[in-house]
């Protein structure tokens, strides 16, 4: 089967976006995602996305790094660029984490913390 990626909660659920749900101002939240190529051949150039859904603010205040021993690596905010995989063979996968950062004195009223999770990656 041809590289084919998913993007997957700490569960193991498949996602399509990021729900951190209400988020006081002033509070820091990280959460564990994977990208995992359920195909047999290699996919490249992996690299995952957070989108703004509607006029959702949140989105700026977003960040995502690689796993890195079961910890986030380094956060980047650079969410035009997405967050570099790299190469997934056939049945890898790849932990990385999402982090809300909300300022203090932003309310969540009526402005949930909810993304797109958007992958693109070449392969055959």
């Amino acid at each position: 089967m041809a590289a084919n990626i998913e993007l997957l909660n700490d569960a193991g659920d498949v996602i399509t976006s990021f729900n951190f749900g209400a988020i006081d101002g002033g509070t820091d939240l990280g959460i564990k995602f994977f990208v995992k190529n359920i195909g047999n051949t290699p996919a490249q150039s992996v690299r995952v996305f957070a989108q703004r859904l509607s006029q959702n603010d949140g989105l700026d205040f977003v960040q995502m790094a690689l796993d890195n021993g079961g910890n986030p690596g380094t956060y980047t905010s650079n969410l035009a660029e997405g967050l570099s995989i790299g190469t997934l063979n056939g049945n890898d996968s790849q932990a990385f984490w999402v982090k809300v950062t909300v300022p203090t004195g932003t309310t969540p009223a009526g402005n949930p913390r909810l993304f797109d999770a958007v992958v693109e990656y070449t392969g055959t």
